[in-house]
């Protein structure tokens, strides 16, 4: 990934074009990677209230049971009910695009999850995370960066913007991995790194360069092998596609 990368910024001059070379590299490594019900695409995310997110780099989704409301080469518009994560990729990472990026996951996550039947009966399974049970899997929000400015620089910034904003855990960028520096994730209270933080846990600057990929991929891949989505109710969504009155004869 590190070569695709350098050769990448090496042979592109576009910045913009540059950027979704970024992108695809990283999404061509989830592909090969990931469990193979899971979908990866960029695109939209839209919910049963019509309200739509801006475009988003990586989109990780049931691959399985998502009906796709629109699907083009590059791009797709899922139902948020179906999407277990959302990563955004940059080349560099500074606190400027750290901001852009919490103004960008507060958009996602105000998305609501409400098609979707409620579990019932003597025996309900229910997604514990972020220290908290879910009848529907909260969507995870992931920072995948080549190259930033120091770790403990971009960490601080984290803790000063979730105590300024008294943001919860589940309204929080969740991991950072920054492929030539390391990974920040969270630390609970028995010293064990988690992908996603909990009341108790604590941001951990883990300056790995050699093995950033991998301990990010080995983090996140313990919540992508639990994911499952309940029934979706896609009839929710039909009130907002417009249809042309006809006459069958």
């Amino acid at each position: 990934m590190r070569s695709d990368f350098e050769y990448a910024q090496a042979a592109i001059k576009h910045r913009g074009l540059k950027g979704k070379a970024n992108e695809e590299i990283f999404r061509t490594f989830l592909s090969e990677y990931l469990p193979g019900s899971l979908g990866i695409s960029t695109g939209e995310l839209i919910d049963a209230n019509g309200n739509v997110s801006k475009e988003l780099d990586v989109i990780i989704y049931d691959r399985e049971k998502t009906p796709i409301l629109y699907r083009n080469a590059i791009t797709q518009i899922i139902p948020v009910e179906c999407v277990y994560a959302v990563i955004e990729v940059k080349s560099r990472l500074t606190t400027y695009e750290l901001e852009k990026t919490y103004q960008n996951m507060k958009m996602v996550r105000n998305l609501e999850k409400t098609a979707y039947v409620e579990p019932s009966g003597p025996i309900i399974v229910k997604d514990e995370l972020y220290g908290s049970k879910w009848n529907i899997w909260p969507i995870n929000y992931y920072l995948f960066a080549y190259n930033s400015i120091k770790l403990k620089t971009l960490a601080k910034y984290m803790n000063q913007k979730h105590q300024s904003e008294k943001l919860p855990e589940h309204s929080r960028i969740d991991t950072v991995c920054v492929l030539n520096k390391g990974v920040i994730c969270n630390q609970d209270l028995h010293g064990t790194i988690n992908a996603l933080p909990d009341p108790k846990s604590k941001l951990y600057v883990c300056e790995t360069a050699d093995n950033s990929l991998l301990l990010f991929y080995t983090l996140i891949s313990h919540y992508f092998n639990q994911t499952r989505l309940p029934i979706f109710l896609f009839t929710n969504y039909i009130d907002r596609i417009e249809i042309e009155d006809s006459l069958i004869l």
